[in-house]
């Protein structure tokens, strides 16, 4: 029995506007990841700083 989805299938290469499309839309991904692990970094070392103060002093 054949796939039907075979035929649903393009045969020629991905139009150049929806690879722009993609690639932007990684990068997006990409820049909103950075955003979030440099924010929730900061966000658990204050907390670690808080729950774990540095006992010494010198």
């Amino acid at each position: 029995m054949d796939n039907p989805f075979k035929f649903i299938e393009p045969e020629g290469e991905c139009p150049p506007h929806l690879k722009e499309q993609l690639v932007s839309e990684i990068d997006l991904i990409r820049n909103a990841l950075t955003v979030v692990e440099l924010y929730s970094g900061d966000l658990f070392g204050s907390i670690s700083a808080m729950l774990f103060p540095d006992t010494d002093n010198s």
